[in-house]
Formats: structure tokens, C-alpha cells, sequence
């Protein structure tokens, strides 16, 4: 499903966050209308053990609240406005403010996508035990991947995980190996690399990196992309999907470049 040419080209960044608020229902349904093929959103854990979609280790960023998500239990947490911050023009207006935008649990979020696949970013070593407790014995396992930049906070969930995303311990010796052509040294096993374009001054999606990649068995996303052209040149690169604000937008570029063979 996530390998190469496993045929999922638009993925919704955080639900759809350049549309709604990040990691809510809202942004969810809003990537979905928008011809989302797959959902990505972040899992920290609340202090009762129930698993929230949020990016951040704090509230401040996207909620009225303050502090970390993770000194909080679930009634706190659902409490706080997780549109107040939300703008879609760079702060003229915030029209989720007071419109009832909560911070959902991982298990309404996974309701909310219906059968799609999703993609979920570990962000603490306790939101990746309690996501390992919650992935076991789940009949749909195969529906997600499960990735994050910490392999330790990764690692209980990846051991029960059906497909897993490449960390940055994986991404580092691939790269470099690979500059040497010692790609034979590493095999990384994962089912797909999750990557910018570029960290810094290196150059990370190349032709050769994404045929590397697909020689292992391996798919290649890119994030966070939401302009067209960028768009259109890593299609033409060879990369399988994008990672998205807005979804809807990847989502018409691929049917363009179906549609003209």
C-alpha cells in the first residue's frame, strides 16, 4: 500500500491544515472532500492514557490553552479551543474561533478518515507505548503506517505495526551510504521514507535517491508541499505521493498527469 507505486498520490497533511485546523476533525473531513488518499496526523498521549492528534509537545501554537499536551488528561484537553489560532489568511481572521473545534481522540480521528489509510507521527516515547497497546489485535493493522523522527518513541509502536516509515537514524546512513555507492550496506526495513525536499544545504529527493529507494521495495513521500509547480517536478521526478495542506490540490495535479498518459 505505502511501496512504490502503491497508488496513494494526494496524502492530507494533518487532516488538510492549510484549509482547517490542523489534526481536528474538521481538517480531516476537509481532506477527504478534497480527494485525500491517505491522512496523516500527529499522536501525543494524554495523562489518562488516551491518545490525542496533536503536532506539538505544548498547547500554545494551535489551542488557548498553554502548556504540554501530555501534563494533561482528556477532559482538560478537550476542553481547550483547538481552532482559536487557526487563519487562513495570515491573521486578518480566525474563523474557527468558539465554533466548537476540539482536540480529538486518535480513536474519533481514525473514525472520522473512514477506511482511508493513515499515517501516524509519533511524537513522545509515551505516546508510542500507549500507541503500541492501541494498535494490537486491531483487524484494520494493515491500514496504517506508523513513522516519527525518534526511534525510540517509534520503536514499540513500529515492533507492532504492520508498515513503518523511515526515522531519521534510517534516512542518515541511507543518504550517506549512498553518496559513497555503498548503497549495499544499508537495507533499511521500512515500507516508505517520509522526507522535505531538502534539510538544510543537502538535497535529500533526487532521482537517484528515489530510485534507490524503489530498488529496496521502498516509497517515496515528500512533505510539506503545497505549490503546483514543486508539485508537478516531483511527480516528474518519480516520487509516489505528496504530503499536503491541501490535499485536493495534489489530488487535481495527479488526475491532470493521468489524464494526459
Amino acid at each position: 500500500m505505502f511501496g512504490p507505486n502503491g497508488g496513494i498520490r494526494a496524502i492530507g497533511h494533518r487532516g488538510s491544515a492549510g484549509v482547517a485546523p490542523e489534526n481536528t476533525i474538521e481538517a480531516i473531513e476537509h481532506g477527504l472532500a478534497g480527494g485525500a488518499q491517505a491522512i496523516e496526523v500527529d499522536v501525543h498521549v494524554a495523562t489518562c492514557g488516551t491518545l490525542v492528534t496533536i503536532h506539538d509537545d505544548t498547547l500554545d501554537r494551535t489551542t488557548n490553552g498553554s502548556g504540554p499536551v501530555e501534563q494533561l488528561d482528556l477532559p482538560q484537553l478537550r476542553a481547550l479551543d483547538a481552532g482559536f489560532r487557526f487563519t487562513p489568511d495570515h491573521g486578518l481572521t480566525y474563523p474557527n474561533r468558539e465554533t466548537g473545534v476540539r482536540i480529538p481522540t486518535l480513536d474519533a480521528a481514525v473514525e472520522a478518515a473512514g477506511s482511508l489509510p493513515m499515517i501516524l507521527e509519533v511524537k513522545t516515547c509515551g505516546a508510542g507505548r500507549a500507541l503500541a497497546t492501541w494498535l494490537q489485535g486491531r483487524a484494520d493493522l494493515d491500514r496504517f503506517l506508523v513513522g516519527g523522527f525518534d526511534r525510540a518513541a517509534v520503536a514499540p509502536a513500529a515492533a507492532v505495526a504492520q508498515w513503518q516509515c523511515a526515522t531519521r537514524e534510517d534516512l542518515k546512513p541511507f543518504i550517506l551510504l549512498g553518496k559513497l555507492g555503498l548503497s549495499w550496506k544499508v537495507r533499511p526495513e521500512i515500507a516508505a521514507f517520509m522526507v522535505p525536499v531538502r534539510q538544510g544545504a543537502l538535497r535529500i529527493v533526487t532521482r537517484r535517491f528515489i530510485g534507490r529507494a524503489h530498488g529496496l521495495g521502498i516509497g517515496v513521500y515528500v512533505w510539506t508541499v503545497n505549490r503546483p509547480g514543486e508539485m508537478r517536478a516531483l511527480f516528474d521526478l518519480g516520487v509516489d505521493g505528496l504530503i499536503s495542506d491541501v490535499p485536493a490540490r495534489v489530488r487535481r495535479i495527479a488526475r491532470e498527469r493521468s489524464a494526459a498518459g
